[in-house]
Formats: C-alpha cells, structure tokens, sequence
C-alpha cells in the first residue's frame, strides 16, 4: 500500500497543472510582489539544457510543465536514446525529448564529444544557436535553462545560457533558471546556496521532489558507457564510469523548493549590467573547458 500511495503522489506532481495555491504543484509564486506562476500552465515552456542529466538536476520542477526538453550542447547517442526510453511512461518524458543536435553512433560519441577540445570547435556559441533557433518560437513564450554562471561554472552550461538569452533577446520571449549556486564537489544540502534575494530580479519557486529525483536517476547511475572498441570503450568510461555525472551520494542534488529568478524578461535581458550576477559568474570558476580553445565568448 505505501508504494502505490508514493506512485500516486509522483503522477499528482508531474501531472498535474503547476497553478497559485494548487496542492501537488511543483511551482508557486513567491509573493511579496513575485511573478505569478500560473502562466506556466500554457504548454509554451521549453526546457533547453546541456547534458543529458541537466534537466533532472537543475530543472525538474518544470518537467510537469514542459513542451519539450531541448538537450544542446552535444548531439544524442544511442546509450542517451536507451537511457530516456526506459523513464516511467508516466512521466511523458520520451515523447518531449529533442536532442538538437539529433544523434551520432555511440563510437562518435565516444571519440569527441568525450574530449573537451575536440567538441569545441564543433559545440560553439554560433552553432548552439543555430541548433536551437527553430524551436524558440511561437507558440513558445518562455525558456527554463542553466543561470549564467552554469549552476557550479561548467564551461558548456554557461555556453548555453548564453546562446539562450541571446535568441530570447531575438525572439521576444522570457528565461528563467535556478537561483542557486554551489561547488562542483557539492555533497550537502548546506552547499547548495539560494542567491536570488541577492540578485534583485524576478522569482518563482520550484520544488525538487527528493524522491522522484532518486527514481529517475536510478537508469543512469545503471548503465555503464561502451562503444565498439576496447580504445573507445575505454574514452567513454574515462569521461564518466555511468551515464550520471553527478555526485550520486544521498544529498548530493537540490531538494525542497528552490527560487528561480527570471533572466529574460520579454526579450529584455535583466543581467545585463545586474551587478550582482557579475560578482557570482566572476567568482564561480569556469570548468570544462578547452584551454586551447575556449567555449565561451570573452566578455
């Protein structure tokens, strides 16, 4: 009776419209003058994110509400199509996700999209948003992506904030992301810090249900990367002994309700000049990144 008591409860909050005041939603508005959360409840919300585990971990509490789920910083690979297809079909998630950069063998993969400067070339500002273009567009009104100092600086992640704030400028619409920020070895609660009330732009809340959370990385901290070869094998695993890039251990993720602080507002770019978010993207080293060839565009 208690495991079909927690699977209901999982299908209320991924199901169920995030609206002010509603029980179950993973979405409320902050008051005191905050954005009401009940336009998300337009199916026009796109969630556009780096890695294929991005969206669990910084961007969960907008699975309900998502058209689709954009992965842009590498192209899918079979391993990537396995892992999402094995998700609960009660969480819709495979029918929603797009990788924009469509698919590549998983030797390909192996071979560059493992190695930081091989991808770079390849992974640019220019073509992130080439890739990412055709889908910022009506009827869509609004992006849930990464903040701009990349959640804890991964080079790839900011890369993609960057190109995101930059089509919304184009193309009129609103971006939102986490407002926390934490180290790259974060493993407790304490480490993952709220910044919004510092930052003096627009929140939401988003809650992080601990318990879905563990469940839908389970596929991932399962599944060992190989490719056809011992060499490539070898690459693959070397980047990461599973397809969960993250800490695995119990705390290692946001849990509760976290702020996300709106980025884009209308096509209007609220950090730009935000004095606050300078100091956190300075202060956040950048890691990930090809030192012979940077992602990022210099400031």
């Amino acid at each position: 009776m208690k495991f079909a008591l927690c699977g209901a409860m999982f299908a209320l909050v991924l199901l169920s419209p995030a609206l002010d005041g509603q029980a179950g939603g993973t979405l409320r508005s902050a008051g005191g003058g905050q954005p009401s959360v009940a336009e998300f409840a337009d199916g026009r919300t796109l969630v556009v994110f780096a890695h294929q585990d991005d969206d669990l971990l910084w961007m969960l509490p907008f699975w309900p509400v998502a058209d689709k789920f954009l992965l842009a910083a590498y192209p899918a690979a079979p391993i990537f199509d396995e892992l999402v297809s094995s998700f609960s079909p009660r969480l819709k998630y495979r029918a929603r996700w797009t990788p924009v950069w469509n698919s590549v063998d998983n030797d390909i993969w192996a071979e560059v999209f493992t190695d930081r400067c091989k991808r770079a070339p390849i992974v640019t500002l220019a073509t992130v948003k080439a890739h990412l273009r055709p889908f910022l567009a009506p009827p869509i009104r609004r992006i849930v992506t990464h903040n701009n100092w990349g959640e804890y600086g991964h080079a790839q992640h900011r890369l993609v904030n960057v190109a995101v704030r930059q089509l919304a400028v184009e193309t009129g619409l609103d971006v939102w992301s986490l407002g926390t920020r934490m180290p790259r070895e974060a493993r407790e609660q304490s480490e993952y810090v709220n910044v919004a009330g510092e930052l003096g732009l627009p929140f939401i809340e988003g809650f992080f249900d601990a318990d879905l959370f563990r469940e839908v990385r389970a596929p991932y901290v399962a599944r060992i990367p190989g490719a056809s070869t011992p060499e490539l094998t070898a690459k693959f695993r070397a980047w990461s002994p599973t397809l969960w890039t993250w800490s695995d251990r119990p705390e290692a993720f946001p849990m509760g309700w976290r702020p996300f602080v709106k980025l884009v507002d209308k096509g209007a770019d609220l950090t730009a000049g935000n004095a606050a978010i300078r100091r956190i993207e300075d202060d956040v080293v950048i890691l990930n990144d090809c030192a012979t060839n940077p992602a990022l565009p210099k400031r």
